[in-house]
């Protein structure tokens, strides 16, 4: 068999939905691919190098079609939306992409669609920087529990109403109260209220320097 990249990374991918990401090795790959481990390490020094390749190769179909003329809000729910399902694709695909710093094609695609629709909507780059990767570890962190929900409970939620009566009736009143409001919601609807609440607090960009210093001459004005 002729090795190349991406053939590697497409058996590695497999190899991940079979085995999880803690059982995902270089040697593994290897026998799967019928090669020896050496021969892997001439395309990936090591783990690490393979992780942020795969990692990139998840995020193959996201930010793809991007309306530039939309509100920027509704462009971060698509590519927001878009990054959930690629993780899902895959198990344990948010813990592969979380464990890396990649600036693969894929990746820098998505990354250009949301800070570049929040600059073009008038958030400046530092901010629309800051938003992006916010948005991105939402997204992040929220597939990871997802994913690890389904495997320790398959998502039943009344795993967690069991553990909570093992400490007893009344010391946490609040989660005691609020737990079966947790159990009435999908992921999908915790996904998207989550989601809603970040994009209602971006707010408006920021005003620029001729607006502050017409501020600021309002205020002096009314102080003299």
């Amino acid at each position: 068999m002729a090795l190349e990249p991406a053939l590697i990374v497409a058996a590695a991918l497999d190899l991940l939905d079979a085995e999880g990401l803690d059982g995902l090795t270089m040697r593994k790959l290897a026998d799967a691919l019928g090669v020896q481990a050496p021969s892997l390490y001439w395309y990936f020094p090591g783990k690490p190098a393979l992780l942020d390749a795969m990692a990139n190769a998840l995020l193959e179909d996201v930010a793809r079609t991007i309306d530039k003329s939309a509100d920027f809000r509704l462009v971060l729910r698509q590519t927001s939306q878009e990054l959930r399902r690629a993780l899902l694709a895959r198990r344990d695909g948010a813990r592969v992409y979380a464990g890396t710093f990649v600036l693969g094609e894929n990746v820098l695609r998505l990354a250009e669609a949301n800070i570049g629709t929040l600059m073009a909507a008038g958030f400046d780059a530092r901010t629309s920087m800051r938003t992006g990767f916010s948005l991105l570890y939402f997204v992040l962190g929220f597939v990871i529990e997802e994913q690890a929900w389904a495997r320790e409970t398959g998502t039943d939620p009344s795993i967690f109403a069991t553990r909570l009566a093992q400490w007893g009736e009344g010391r946490f009143p609040a989660v005691e109260a609020a737990l079966p409001h947790f159990a009435e919601l999908g992921q999908e609807e915790r996904f998207t209220f989550g989601l809603d609440l970040m994009l209602s607090g971006f707010g408006r960009p920021a005003s620029g320097p001729d607006d502050k210093i017409e501020h600021f001459l309002k205020v002096w004005n009314t102080l003299r």
